[in-house]
């Protein structure tokens, strides 16, 4: 009833949340603006010297903005399910609220299907999904010892387009999303599991993979621009956003849902 509204900030204090892949972009976004709000925010990454520097950064940034933090690292491959296991249980012995599973081999240049190495298209499978099932499999009896436990999974607008990515990198992607669907009706109630699909997303990646493929990648850049409607590349933060939200009672009546965000450039 409105009359018995409770107001409430959004923020995270108390909690816990562990982003996979969060030593830069999307993944870096999102722990910045955990911790931010409160939570006791543990970045994953495979590349244990960026990750450190990453909390550094990340630590000093919040000073600057006067802002809580509890940031902290280590070194894990999500492929390998026994160090993700122990890593786990490392990480979430007093339990876990937020899941966010970002860890992912991006594209870094273009195969037609007949081309795709073989070792590469294994090599996608087990970090893209086979990561994020690691991931979920040892998280979820951390997870249900907390009220209000989310699971937020980075998915790609490629499962939807194809494309730029190969089909490696869209097969995985596809498999995120059925991975999220039969996940948040198996841990209904108590875990709600949702993804996101970003798109034109200025990132590294995204920047890396153009130079890859174009002559001109700042011409490229710039054509791909003109067709988003609200007429701007996304940003890292603007993922960050919506998984804060997803993440947060803000959402309690949300799950199974997978996300666009591209600036309406899909359909359109």
């Amino acid at each position: 009833m409105v009359e018995n509204y409770q107001w409430r900030e959004l923020s995270f204090n108390g909690r816990s949340a562990l982003v996979t892949g969060a030593a830069r972009g999307i993944g870096k976004a999102i722990a910045h603006r955990l911790s931010g709000l409160g939570a006791s925010t543990m970045i994953w990454d495979r590349d244990s010297d960026l990750a450190e520097r990453t909390v550094y950064e990340l630590r000093d940034l919040l000073n600057s903005q006067g802002r809580p933090h509890q940031l902290k690292w280590a070194m894990v491959d999500v492929s390998d399910p026994m160090t993700v296991e122990k890593s786990m249980a490392e990480a979430a012995v007093d339990g876990l609220d937020i899941l966010v599973n970002n860890a992912a081999i991006t594209p870094q240049s273009i195969y037609k299907i007949e081309n795709v190495p073989l070792d590469l298209w294994d090599k996608s499978l087990s970090v893209n999904l086979g990561g994020y099932f690691y991931c979920c499999r040892v998280a979820i009896p951390y997870l249900r010892q907390r009220a209000g436990a989310a699971i937020v999974n980075i998915s790609s607008s490629v499962t939807i387009t194809g494309g730029s990515g190969g089909v490696h990198y869209t097969a995985s992607k596809s498999g995120i999303n059925g991975l999220t669907r039969h996940l948040a009706r198996e841990l209904a109630p108590q875990i709600r599991v949702n993804a996101i699909m970003p798109r034109s997303i200025d990132s590294d990646a995204m920047r890396n993979l153009i130079r890859a493929i174009s002559p001109d990648p700042e011409a490229e850049i710039k054509r791909g621009t003109s067709l988003i409607p609200l007429g701007r590349l996304g940003r890292p933060e603007d993922i960050a956003d919506v998984v804060v939200f997803l993440a947060s009672d803000w959402a309690s009546y949300i799950t199974g849902q997978i996300l666009l965000i591209d600036g309406g450039r899909t359909y359109t």
